[in-house]
């Protein structure tokens, strides 16, 4: 499946085969990523690249699914819609880019783009995001799809000993 975003941007279901390619974008992003997202330790090498995209692809949560996103033809993130709640229609998703899109408003678009894919496709009304508190990227991406502050977990999670309060956001489609 390829869902267009723009005229630059489209988005491509992750696949197991995309590791290697994945394996060089993470570890040319690995200081961004480790300050905010707790995987990216974990993933060092081929076959623990293959596990990172294994424990997404075969997720057991209802209609999750994860995609490579492409700009300028080239692999530069990751989205993924961790799950959906049908019965509150409502929907969770996080996302990485790699430093060289950053800036450029493509995650923005990535957002806007599959929000409105969700609503059209299962009837979502909700989008949740989470993002740690200081991740100032993240954070704007969500304000910027008109994410709301709806809610803070203080504490939950501790990076290179410094404790982050986790943020969550909701837009209202």
């Amino acid at each position: 499946m390829r869902l267009t975003v723009t005229e630059d941007i489209y988005l491509e279901f992750l696949q197991e085969k995309d590791f290697q390619e994945l394996f060089y974008l993470i570890e040319t992003n690995r200081p961004l990523l480790e300050k905010y997202l707790y995987w990216a330790k974990s993933v060092q090498d081929m076959e623990s690249t293959k596990q990172y995209i294994c424990q997404r692809i075969y997720s057991k949560h209802n209609g999750s699914a994860w995609y490579k996103i492409i700009f300028n033809d080239q692999l530069s993130g990751i989205i993924g819609v961790k799950e959906i709640d049908q019965k509150n229609k409502s929907a969770e998703i996080g996302y990485w880019l790699s430093a060289h899109c950053q800036g450029k408003g493509v995650m923005a678009k990535v957002v806007t783009g599959i929000c409105e894919e969700l609503k059209r496709q299962a009837g979502v009304a909700q989008i949740k995001i989470h993002c740690l508190s200081e991740n100032t990227a993240s954070i704007a991406v969500a304000r910027r799809a008109g994410g709301i502050h709806s809610s803070t977990i203080p504490a939950y999670l501790t990076i290179d000993g410094k404790s982050q309060d986790l943020m969550i956001y909701t837009v209202t489609l």
